[in-house]
């Protein structure tokens, strides 16, 4: 199965957007392989020696050379973003229009159900979240799915933009790797949890064609387009706008539930609360795994704790420092999960990710 599945609500760039993408990626690519490793080696040894991560950005924060380096990379992500709006908002409007035949149609395969009353995180509510224009919460009528069409084409360009192979999604890796440990396992009731544009979600419907995949996140626009995205594919996924950390689920629901590049994105607080959340909902024989980055300040040197702290200064992701410290595992004990952690490789070979995971 390929990361970035083709769908029919996919907006087709025209060749002179096409070839403007193809520079944005080029650029995104030159930018983090060669320049943005030669900048440590401007840095006086003197500096480096000292092991102080906070030294060190402050120092870097001062170098022209770094600036100039973060310029390029800023503006890069900012043309990014342009690269993929301009087919996306020219087919705006069948979007939407494809959106309302599915959630008024009785033949779909899946659902969509929202809350308008659900409260949301305020550290990311009014962030552009990568620079994404609008961010996550983009929410400017009943029927916008913009958030998650620009979400979806925009992390097509960045994930290959940091050369990470489009061979395998992020689901199927972690379906792979339950297939390995447990081959008899499958499971029935699946709970996708910050499901964002759904592209983790599908994925469970089509290799367990047998199982209930509910798909959850706090966006409604993230929502509406992951619904349409699913039934473009014919693929049944029921979307719901909820807290991870405060579903409305019954006890003990799920056989399975996973998150995918979620927790980065999430406080300490909320990582927190949806681990309870997974203790309360997961089946007796059920497992609980959540993917994301390898990115552990524990496993970095001083140096590589300040490069990296750049994300959260220019690339707004404001809680990039505060998962790079979190203890997951920790967590999961705290919620009476006996979790482990695999560092698990992409086919290809281009990507590890982290696999908190657990038989409950």
């Amino acid at each position: 199965m390929p990361r970035n599945e083709e769908h029919m609500i996919q907006a087709k760039p025209e060749a002179y957007e096409a070839s403007r993408q193809r520079f944005v990626l080029a650029l995104k690519q030159d930018l983090g392989r060669r320049l943005r490793s030669q900048i440590r080696d401007k840095v006086p040894s003197d500096i480096l020696e000292k092991k102080d991560s906070t030294i060190i950005e402050d120092y870097l924060e001062s170098m022209p050379e770094r600036n100039i380096w973060g310029r390029l990379s800023r503006s890069a992500q900012e043309l990014m973003w342009k690269s993929v709006a301009e087919p996306i908002f020219r087919k705006e409007e069948s979007l939407k229009s494809f959106y309302n035949t599915c959630k008024s149609s009785s033949s779909t395969k899946g659902s969509i159900e929202l809350d308008d009353n659900l409260q949301f995180p305020d550290e990311i509510f009014d962030t552009h979240v990568h620079v994404q224009p609008g961010g996550y919460f983009l929410n400017r009528s009943e029927d916008d799915i913009i958030a998650g069409a620009l979400y979806e084409a925009g992390g097509e360009i960045y994930s290959q933009g940091q050369s990470i192979d489009v061979n395998e999604s992020k689901a199927e890796l972690v379906i792979r790797f339950l297939k390995e440990k447990i081959p008899n396992f499958n499971p029935i009731e699946i709970l996708d949890m910050g499901c964002s544009a759904g592209a983790s979600s599908t994925p469970y419907a089509r290799i367990f064609p047998k199982a209930n995949v509910y798909a959850i996140d706090i966006a409604p626009g993230l929502l509406r387009y992951a619904h349409s995205r699913a039934e473009a594919l014919g693929v049944p996924v029921h979307f719901k706008q909820s807290d991870v950390g405060n579903t409305n689920f019954k006890d003990k629901s799920f056989d399975l539930i996973v998150s995918h590049n979620a927790m980065h994105e999430m406080s300490e607080k909320t990582v927190k609360n949806m681990m309870k959340e997974c203790k309360r909902l997961i089946k007796d024989d059920g497992i609980v795994l959540h993917q994301d980055v390898p990115f552990r300040n524990s496993e970095l040197d001083p140096y590589q704790q300040a490069d990296f702290a750049w994300e959260f200064y220019y690339n707004n992701e404001p809680c990039w420092k505060v998962y790079a410290d979190l203890d997951v595992l920790s967590l999961m004990h705290e919620a009476d999960l006996n979790a482990q952690c695999d560092r698990v490789q992409q086919l290809g070979g281009s990507m590890n990710w982290d696999l908190f995971w657990t038989k409950h």
